[in-house]
């Protein structure tokens, strides 16, 4: 049997799993990385969430501290210590939720009963990189560095993408930037195990894929823009769909498949009212893993 044909049976078997376990997995997303510059208060060991955590990662990196981590002034101070002079905080917003009574309701009973609203009030905060503090001796917990080991198929596999876009790993997001055509990775040792870092990348790649340079698939449409609508929801189910194919074929479907259908339905639920969308995704996944493979869409390497 020629290569083509080994991955058309490849790509049919694994589009029928997928839909089979859309249609019958409980299933939850998580991501399989971890920020490396996820800051937390060093008195509570709670990460910072939301905007907080967008900023105060940034000032992290910008000012050079070693550590993402934070107290306030007052904490210093129970800890047994000091900011430095000349120290310059950074504001933080923390929002108390508290609940009021705004009009009566008829339950089903028909009795009436208080209808509750919240209300949202800004706390504002200061907080200080433990850099920024002395008199403590902070313990920080070292965690020890996962090392990273190349899986053969799967380098092979990018290797034979020839058009292949510059792969750049900076930050903790992964993305595919079409403007200026580059893949952004975070770093190898961040993510749980090498099988999801290459999955993460074959997603990338497969976005990829659509470049006007490419198969041209983004010119069909807007692509990667208006997150959450109809449009970006096709390409993520195309990008992971093709994923999958490459995972299976490199011998890593088993670590990802279950995450995989968690990302898939949850790309898939603006789509419910046309249910031939799966199969459309998987025929441009298929289309696009067969470029990055350098497979002859006519049957002929």
């Amino acid at each position: 049997m020629k290569t083509w044909e080994n991955f058309n049976q490849l790509a049919e078997t694994v589009t029928n799993e997928i839909i089979e376990g859309i249609q019958n997995e409980n299933l939850t997303w998580e991501q399989v990385w971890s920020p490396k510059n996820s800051p937390k208060n060093y008195a509570s060991n709670r990460p910072y969430l939301g905007f907080n955590a967008l900023w105060l990662a940034w000032v992290t990196i910008s000012k050079k501290f070693k550590s993402p981590y934070f107290l306030t002034y007052n904490q210093a101070k129970h800890l047994g210590g000091n900011v430095k002079k000349d120290e310059k905080g950074s504001k933080v917003v923390f929002w108390k939720i508290s609940k009021f009574v705004k009009g009566k309701a008829s339950n089903e009973e028909g009795e009436n009963e208080d209808l509750f609203g919240r209300k949202f009030t800004p706390f504002i905060w200061t907080v200080f990189n433990i850099d920024q503090i002395e008199g403590i001796d902070f313990s920080i917990e070292g965690t020890e560095e996962r090392v990273f080991s190349p899986i053969e198929t799967c380098e092979s596999i990018i290797s034979g993408y020839t058009t292949c876009p510059n792969i750049v790993h900076e930050g903790d997001e992964a993305f595919y930037s079409p403007s200026r055509d580059f893949i952004n990775m975070p770093d190898k040792e961040s993510f749980k195990g090498d099988e999801q870092y290459y999955s993460v990348l074959f997603h990338e790649m497969i976005h990829s894929s659509g470049h006007s340079s490419r198969l041209g698939r983004f010119a069909e449409r807007p692509a990667l823009v208006g997150f959450g609508s109809v449009e970006y929801s096709k390409e993520e189910l195309i990008a992971e769909m093709g994923a999958s194919f490459l995972n299976a074929l490199a011998g890593i479907k088993d670590a990802n498949f279950k995450n995989s259908l968690a990302y898939l339905k949850g790309w898939f639920k603006p789509l419910q009212e046309d249910p031939k969308m799966l199969i459309y995704a998987a025929q441009k996944a298929h289309q696009a893993a067969n470029y990055i493979l350098g497979i002859d869409q006519k049957g002929e390497e």
